[in-house]
């Protein structure tokens, strides 16, 4: 696959640039007709794909065709850089949830492996819903794209509604079909008997009440390839627990259709392992799914001190799991009562400590692969069985000048090979984008790549989409290349920047 930048250099600066090599290879006395092109300064490709400074780009995903590696789709949270109200400058997430179309799903594909992108609008709001943040792609084995977001109500008070939903390609993202919602406050007859999600603002019947996390809340898709279900996700949601109280709470569901419709909406907790945090991380394959959360009891005969990390494992698309706690994330000895006090880690986006990602092989049937975030350090383990046993950590990222680790992304390939991206950043707040491989299923890493070609400036405050949304980035893979895309400000304001390195380019 040969890729270039996508930007364009017009005719005269082309003819300039190939006088002066002619002119450069004369002074060495050989001619232009027995020399190579010269070799390019990055061995990583990468430039601005998504926004501008009207609109802004982050929390970017990307996912490429297995049936074709030149088609690749991409999607954003497209927010405004600058929210006007009553006509002074407004940053907050409160002035864009009341402002129609404050965000949208910036959308781009290409055909061509990269070199020219469709970039335009997700069509997927009408009517009264009139936002869509927290977008997410993905493509299933057969090549059909997948993309989708939160389309949400404006409302002048809490109580606006909305849903986790998604539209679908046949045609590589020229076409796409009707809205399908995954977990809906419009759909909250498919919950499972006995939930009780937070929908909309919360005390419902309260003067006070406020907007709250509903149970579509920060989606994200899996796809089983060896099932054809495609899951989907919910990391966000609150469970109410009285009349006034809430707690956190994650749901699945499952679409055994390709994506027309999803069946009942099930909880990643249960009562004897109740979650006390957003859900960490969530995999599917081979017929299984798996999530992870911190739960803040656990039945006395796992003989753990929570909070603590637990596995959930289903084996009939999250009607039912079996847990059990992650003994090798919980800290022994003295640290132990002190790990236990603190609050629980949300999936390492903050550079804490602790379980930030899980994937499963879609090559081989009971791996797994668990990534932890140690600070300024990222550590692999593996498991062979489903999570009942796991290997020791071995060390799969890290920069020895580096002052914190964050948003970090981490998955299989469908060929086997285990990605990793990170953002290293520094005291004044600027970050660089650093990736590694592993081809041996997670035994040894590749020395980390730096793929970013510069360091990012701190975000900013007027060109920052108002600080709503650069969570995560994200990676994908095809059989000869990483593709990148995280949040980036070298613009002059928060756009979506695209990456790519070659898995030969990687050292080992």
């Amino acid at each position: 696959m040969n890729r270039f930048n996508h930007c364009r250099v017009t005719g005269i600066a082309v003819c300039c640039l190939v006088l002066a090599g002619i002119g450069v290879w004369a002074r060495q006395g050989r001619g232009p007709a027995q020399n190579q092109p010269p070799v390019p300064a990055f061995k990583s490709e990468e430039y601005l794909l998504l926004g501008n400074a009207t609109r802004g780009a982050g929390e970017p995903m990307i996912a490429v065709d297995p049936t074709n590696p030149n088609n690749i789709i991409a999607v954003a949270m497209g927010s405004l850089q600058r929210i006007i109200v009553d006509g002074k400058p407004a940053i907050g997430n409160s002035e864009y949830h009341r402002t129609a179309n404050s965000t949208i799903t910036w959308l781009a594909v290409t055909h061509d492996g990269g070199m020219t992108w469709d970039v335009r609008e997700l069509p997927i709001l009408s009517g009264k819903l009139t936002r869509c943040p927290d977008s997410f792609a993905d493509v299933t084995k057969d090549g059909v794209f997948i993309a989708g977001c939160e389309p949400r109500e404006t409302a002048s008070d809490p109580d606006y509604w909305g849903m986790s939903a998604f539209v679908v390609s046949h045609d590589k993202g020229k076409t796409w079909g009707p809205v399908v919602q995954m977990i809906s406050d419009y759909q909250l007859n498919r919950f499972a008997p006995g939930l009780k999600p937070v929908s909309g603002a919360f005390p419902k019947d309260s003067p006070t009440r406020v907007a709250s996390n509903s149970p579509w809340d920060r989606p994200f898709t899996a796809i089983d390839d060896s099932t054809g279900v495609v899951y989907g996700f919910a990391q966000g949601g609150s469970a109410v627990t009285t009349p006034t109280t809430r707690r956190s709470q994650a749901y699945i569901t499952a679409s055994t259709d390709g994506g027309k419709s999803f069946g009942t909406v099930y909880s990643w907790d249960s009562p004897e392992y109740p979650q006390s945090s957003r859900g960490n991380a969530q995999t599917a394959g081979h017929g299984v799914v798996a999530v992870a959360y911190t739960a803040s009891s656990v039945p006395a005969s796992e003989n753990a001190t929570c909070p603590c990390p637990v596995l959930g494992i289903s084996r009939n698309q999250g009607k039912s799991f079996t847990y059990h706690v992650l003994k090798n994330l919980m800290p022994s000895g003295p640290q132990a009562a002190v790990a236990a006090a603190q609050p629980a880690p949300e999936a390492g986006r903050r550079g804490g400590s602790g379980l930030s990602a899980l994937s499963m092989d879609p090559t081989k049937a009971g791996r797994m692969a668990m990534l932890k975030s140690e600070g300024a350090r990222y550590s692999v383990s593996i498991s062979e069985d489903f999570g009942q046993t796991w290997s020791p950590f071995v060390v799969a990222g890290t920069v020895p000048d580096a002052t914190g680790f964050s948003k970090p992304a981490f998955e299989f390939s469908r060929d086997g090979v285990l990605g990793l991206i990170w953002r290293e950043s520094y005291p004044d707040r600027s970050y660089e984008i650093w990736a590694a491989i592993s081809k041996d299923s997670g035994k040894t890493f590749s020395k980390p790549f730096k793929v970013s070609h510069g360091r990012s400036p701190a975000s900013d405050p007027y060109r920052n989409s108002g600080l709503f949304g650069d969570d995560i980035q994200d990676l994908c893979m095809d059989k000869e290349s990483i593709h990148l895309v995280w949040g980036d400000s070298r613009a002059g304001f928060l756009g979506v920047w695209y990456g790519r390195v070659r898995f030969s380019d990687f050292e080992f």
